[in-house]
């Protein structure tokens, strides 16, 4: 296939008429889908940190995670680890494990699950801005916007995937 600067186009093999997405492309959807490792590992840096006691948390964390700990605190009256407690780091945990999985996912380029994160997402921003928290707040529709930009670029490996499906169909 022809470039349109009059060469061969690098990312179409000319043998099949198959096109390969752009190195750049790539790059940017695993950028977008890493954002959910980040915050699931963040959120459960500040699960530790408030099953050791400590007062201070990362503002990329989830809010939904700070509310469960939040009441476990408030439930449990402060005393160090008790079952309250634990049932909330097993929710926190739960919480984890799920954006890790859409962070796992999303670096495969399934849209849907991109979607749904960033949906999981905003909602969780939601949060944190009727909690007055326009920092944590602020972070997240950082965040989303780097998310945004991976779910794009995975758009547009859904459609070069769909253009080489039809190449090896015949259509």
């Amino acid at each position: 296939m022809e470039s349109i600067f009059g060469g061969n186009d690098p990312n179409v093999n000319t043998d099949t008429g198959e096109k390969e997405p752009s190195s750049e492309t790539l790059t940017q959807m695993k950028a977008g889908a890493n954002w959910f490792y980040w915050i699931a590992g963040l959120s459960l840096v500040n699960s530790a940190i408030f099953a050791f006691g400590g007062q201070v948390s990362f503002i990329a964390g989830l809010a939904v995670t700070q509310i469960i700990d939040a009441f476990a605190d408030g439930m449990s009256g402060g005393n160090s680890l008790s079952a309250v407690k634990i049932i909330a780091l097993v929710m926190d945990f739960i919480v984890f494990i799920l954006f890790a999985l859409i962070g796992y996912y999303a670096n495969k380029a399934i849209n849907a699950v991109f979607i749904g994160g960033m949906v999981l997402y905003i909602i969780d921003g939601l949060v944190w801005l009727l909690l007055d928290s326009f920092l944590a707040f602020g972070f997240h529709i950082f965040a989303l916007i780097m998310i945004f930009r991976g779910f794009m670029a995975s758009r547009e490996i859904a459609r070069i995937r769909s253009h080489n499906q039809m190449v090896r169909d015949g259509k």
